[in-house]
């Protein structure tokens, strides 16, 4: 009857710590705790859904980490600057009016405090292109400001799914963990009933209190590991998460592979932060443009006229009143050339020069550099999935192993050590296989971004250009 007993205890210990070697079906896990406070201190009610996707994940963070919202500030601040350079091309018209007490006034003054008003109009007519190219300039500035927002929301996303990814790690870490414990703790409860009956010595017994102990530890680690998770996720998408707020998405453990040269082209074509870079090397020729405009002559229209109250002039004997306008009015059409400057023109220029050389550099560099990222991205992409077929043979090895020390135990050919050995070989296992799981999600998403995909693996739309 006890070897009944213990026939099903042994093959219950097989059930619990026996698992299939993927986790393409993981179940959604839920955050359990209080309500995290990272983000904006206002954030509507309501915005993190109670299931959450990783795309609604990427949209919250998107929206709402800070990052993005100052790049979308860099927006508007080059908006403004367009309107500033146009500005300079039109006409300006001002008006001043003063209040005028004259202290000592003369024949041609009238003794009161009266008011003058002047209006005077300005419109440039040749600045040699100079007004022209800072419209460029700055149009050239909107674009690139807009290729940086592009790439700040891709780089957001990017983080956002690692953070997702990040908690399901972490949960699956405390799943497995946790089996771990209760597989150690029914070994326990089987080697004290053997004692008991006289069929086990006391060794069996204290060696699975040590690895009850040993695996707890391991179990409170990953349950530290799973709530850190949760806080960074919260913190990148930049909103509170609930308390039992449910991730629904599950982690790819597998990807189609691609064309390598058809990658790096569609980077070299679709990554934002080159249109930035490229937009630098345009505001960089607008303003050697501008350099170069200093040699030539600059021709403005001038035009102003003053209203003063008319004043009452007295002369001869007996006397005789005039009263005399004091209205003024001109029109001047000004022109200042710069024919000696002592160098300050050419240097002007040559410092221009040097920055669109530098500019033109840096274009190059980061094509460079985005080969190198596309590169690494997908070797590691295919790493990762090679380390995963691997894992999962491991983990399928391992449960065999469980399977054979258990019935060795059984039948009293075995000890306990093998049995605590392949329990510990199980487990470590299917965390490496855990692990090896979210180092492909984390590669995959790399290559998004090395790509300049969006979080869907779409590439994100180019930036609009400035009207």
């Amino acid at each position: 009857m006890r070897s009944r007993v213990f026939i099903t205890v042994c093959l219950l210990i097989g059930g619990l710590i026996s698992a299939p070697p993927g986790f393409a079906a993981e179940a959604t896990v839920e955050f359990k705790g209080p309500e995290l406070t990272a983000g904006r201190e206002k954030v509507p009610a309501g915005v993190v859904p109670s299931t959450l996707s990783m795309e609604q994940a990427v949209a919250i963070g998107v929206q709402y980490n800070p990052q993005v919202g100052s790049a979308a500030e860099g927006v508007r601040m080059t908006d403004a600057l367009i309107v500033q350079a146009i500005s300079l091309l039109m006409p300006r018209l001002n008006v001043d009016t003063s209040r005028v007490t004259p202290l000592h006034p003369t024949v041609f003054q009238n003794p009161e405090t009266t008011w003058q008003t002047s209006f005077s109009f300005t419109q440039p007519l040749y600045t040699g292109g100079a007004l022209k190219a800072g419209v460029k300039a700055a149009q050239h500035l909107r674009a690139g400001s807009e290729g940086t927002y592009q790439r700040t929301q891709q780089e957001i996303a990017f983080r956002v799914r690692a953070a997702y990814y990040a908690v399901l790690t972490a949960e699956e870490g405390v799943t497995v963990n946790q089996q771990v414990v209760d597989s150690a703790n029914e070994t326990l409860r089987v080697a004290r009933l053997r004692y008991q009956a006289g069929v086990a010595p006391q060794f069996d017994v204290l060696s699975a209190e040590a690895r009850v102990a040993r695996v707890e530890q391991g179990l409170i680690a990953a349950k530290a590991a799973r709530d850190i998770a949760w806080a960074a996720l919260s913190t990148v998408m930049g909103v509170p998460i609930p308390d039992g707020t449910q991730l629904t998405t599950p982690r790819p453990v597998t990807w189609e592979e691609a064309n390598f040269e058809a990658l790096r082209g569609e980077a070299q074509a679709e990554r934002p932060d080159l249109v930035a870079a490229g937009g630098q090397v345009a505001v960089a020729r607008a303003r050697l443009a501008i350099a170069k405009a200093a040699r030539q002559p600059a021709i403005a229209l001038n035009a102003s006229y003053s209203l003063v109250p008319s004043t009452t002039v007295s002369f001869g004997d007996p006397p005789t009143e005039i009263v005399v306008s004091q209205n003024t009015g001109v029109v001047v059409l000004s022109a200042n050339w710069s024919l000696f400057n002592a160098g300050q023109v050419e240097g002007q220029i040559s410092q221009a020069q040097a920055q669109l050389a530098q500019a033109q550099d840096a274009v190059t560099g980061l094509k460079q550099q985005i080969d190198l990222d596309v590169t690494s991205a997908y070797m590691s992409v295919s790493a990762a999935k090679a380390q995963v077929a691997a894992a999962q043979k491991e983990v399928a090895q391992a449960q065999e192993a469980f399977r054979v020390a258990t019935i060795r135990y059984e039948e009293g050919v075995g000890t306990s050590l093998e049995i605590l050995s392949a329990q510990a070989d199980l487990a470590d296992a299917k965390n490496r296989l855990n692990q090896a799981i979210f180092g492909l999600n984390l590669a995959i998403a790399q290559l998004d971004l090395a790509l300049g995909r969006s979080a869907t693996g779409a590439p994100t739309p180019p930036p609009a250009e400035a009207k």
